[in-house]
């Protein structure tokens, strides 16, 4: 299996049509507790999607939703069942089919042409020992944003794009590479051929970082390219300027 849309034919995942026009999508727990059970069906309402879909409820996680198509009813199936880690792609790559192992060789070369600064993908530990990914350089130059999860899409030329929701930025030298590497999940277009469904997961190497913020004098928090940043878009010792000098000096992380 390689793109989502292959994981329809799942074999603990069925879909059974019922009398009422609704397909009941069932995932076999085989044991280990009661079957997942989701649900979708065509409505006919005026400014609504013309399809509902319930799933079912994993560790919190489920609800009711709408969509514009049968087919991305079952893609959001699959995807919760993805999310809740029952059915999804395998560490060493080996789910992937002849054409995109070789796609997948070629990111990764890609990727480890990229040295010096993290990037889009790596991991990092924070000062309370929790761990996170990088997620969006700032353009600037000045640091990196991180996230607790989300989607990461990679390129095959090496290149990383975050989807998801993103924590506050860290200064690059904050960023301490521990010489580990742990494999992190990215994403691509199953044989380079754009397509709802046709999205394959893959596992890079990404380096491992550890946040470790410092203090700054002063002058060496004025000195410094976010300081001098903030100074030019709103005045030297304007509030904002002065926020930006004390955040470098108190190192927050």
């Amino acid at each position: 299996m390689t793109a989502r849309y292959e994981l329809f034919n799942h074999p603990r995942l069925s879909f059974e049509a019922q009398p009422d026009g609704s397909t009941v999508a069932r995932f076999a727990m085989n044991g280990w507790g009661a079957d997942i059970v989701c649900r979708y069906w065509p409505v006919s309402e005026p400014g609504h999607d013309p399809w509902i879909y319930d799933l079912g409820a994993i560790e919190g996680a489920g609800g009711r939703f709408s969509h514009v198509t049968e087919y991305g009813c079952k893609l959001m199936i699959v995807r919760h069942l993805i999310d809740a880690g029952l059915i999804g792609p395998a560490e060493d790559n080996s789910h992937l089919d002849e054409i995109n192992t070789l796609i997948a060789a070629e990111t990764e070369a890609a990727r480890e042409t990229m040295t010096g600064k993290p990037r889009v993908g790596d991991f990092v530990i924070m000062p309370d020992g929790s761990l996170e990914r990088c997620s969006y350089a700032w353009p600037q130059g000045h640091g990196m944003q991180t996230t607790h999860g989300g989607s990461f899409h990679v390129t095959r030329c090496g290149n990383s794009s975050f989807s998801g929701s993103l924590n506050r930025a860290q200064l690059w030298e904050y960023f301490k590479d521990t010489g580990e590497i742990r494999r992190g999940k990215f994403w691509f277009f199953s044989h380079n051929r754009a397509g709802a469904g046709r999205g394959v997961d893959v596992f890079l190497p990404c380096r491992v970082y550890r946040l470790e913020p410092f203090a700054m004098s002063e002058a060496e928090a004025r000195a410094h390219p976010k300081a001098v940043r903030a100074a030019e878009v709103w005045g030297a010792d304007h509030p904002d300027h002065l926020t930006a000098v004390r955040a470098l000096m108190e190192a927050r992380a």
